[in-house]
């Protein structure tokens, strides 16, 4: 049986028709599904306040925010964590910016107080991941920010689309920029996209993404706007498509459903790797309990780590030769050839535990307990074996 490491959670008869919503109206890029996905998250966040601005995916949506930021003489810095996928250090880079990068705690986010520490004079802004759909503590980084209100604060929450702090949905009531990501794997996907939810710079991060015109394609080719001027600034193309924006509206519909199964599936396999540590197998779940202001969590994915004693690269080889998708975990950014000679004196002790001895297992909504069963079963006998130990 082949097991895959995950795949999205599509109702195709919902998803065909807001699909042919939009091939009905012939519309396929800049059209109205757009404001309708926007409106659409706002409405499901429950946000009074907050503006969405769709967008092509979540790294040029980090892009966009970082580029309306001010780089003083050169020399500003960026806190961020370096356990996350390399966009949110690579952003940091391409934009001029210096990457200070922080650890993370036993949730596999920024602790507010080592953050603090990282402050200096030249800290320009700071990106917090909600890493694998996990809050950040945001009252305490709230805190921070009205410290330190020159520094721009932006939530990474690209894996944190339908996770809650304290009982409100991620990214509302604080005045950070928060970016979604709507990628393939995530929970609500529309195969690749990205939102920002921000309550400043509307108007300009809804111009740049569209060239840098306020005036939509629709107007832009009636009579009233034709031959005239209606690019005021130099933008690009960072638009999302009209039929991706289908899919993210109909997956919406039954989203929470999404959440409720891979609960059920994460609950599973919490018994399972519990039975497995009581049984002497070194290996335990990455987050052993959630943090109490986590109300709700989107099970991103499921994350274990293993004990050193085991040489993880193997452990996921020999899982994928059985037939079991599975990999080793986020990368420290900072170990990558593109920074390792640059950081080397670096100690985060946290990130380099799970970059060294993190794997996730298959986890998706609809995965059986069947298939669960198999993953624990062939994880054991490996886990076993002597040619796995170090």
């Amino acid at each position: 049986m082949n097991i895959p490491l995950g795949k999205p959670y599509i109702k195709k008869e919902i998803v065909l028709k807001e699909i042919e919503k939009v091939l009905d109206r012939k519309w396929i890029s800049g059209g109205p599904a757009i404001e309708e996905f926007e409106n659409a998250i706002k409405k499901y966040n429950n946000d009074t306040d907050g503006h969405y601005i769709a967008i092509a995916n979540a790294t040029v949506a980090l892009e966009l925010i970082l580029e309306n930021i001010s780089n003083r003489n050169g020399n500003g810095e960026i806190i961020v964590p370096s356990w996350s996928w390399v966009a949110s250090g690579f952003v940091v880079s391409r934009a001029g910016f210096k990457p200070v990068w922080c650890d993370v705690n036993q949730y596999g986010v920024p602790d507010p107080f080592q953050v603090e520490q990282l402050i200096t004079t030249n800290t320009t802004a700071i990106i917090l991941v909600d890493q694998m759909g996990m809050p950040c503590d945001l009252d305490e980084f709230d805190k921070i920010q009205e410290k330190y209100p020159h520094i721009t604060f932006i939530e990474d929450a690209a894996c944190a689309f339908g996770s809650e702090y304290k009982g409100r949905k991620i990214g509302i009531s604080n005045n950070h920029y928060v970016v979604y990501s709507f990628q393939a794997r995530k929970c609500l996907t529309t195969g690749e996209g990205g939102m920002i939810r921000t309550k400043r710079n509307v108007d300009w991060l809804k111009s740049m993404r569209a060239f840098g015109t306020t005036i939509s394609p629709l107007q832009r080719d009636t009579a009233k706007y034709l031959l005239k001027e209606s690019f005021d600034k130099i933008g690009t193309n960072y638009k999302i498509s009209d039929i991706q924006c289908a899919l993210g509206l109909a997956h919406l519909q039954y989203f929470d459903e999404e959440i409720y199964l891979r609960t059920c599936a994460a609950d599973r396999y919490n018994v399972a790797i519990t039975r497995m540590e009581y049984e002497g197998y070194k290996v335990r779940r990455a987050f052993i309990k959630l943090p109490t202001y986590c109300s709700r969590y989107n099970w991103q994915n499921y994350h274990i780590v293993i004990d050193s004693c085991y040489n993880r690269d193997k452990v996921v080889d020999k899982l994928r030769k059985r037939g079991i998708g599975c990999k080793w975990d986020i990368q420290a950014i900072h170990l990558e050839p593109c920074y390792k000679y640059k950081y080397n004196n670096i100690n985060l002790l946290v990130t380099e535990e799970f970059h060294n001895h993190g794997l996730w297992l298959p986890f998706f909504a609809e995965i059986t307990s069947e298939q669960q069963e198999i993953v624990i079963q062939q994880l054991s006998e490996i886990l076993k074996s002597n040619e796995v130990r170090i």
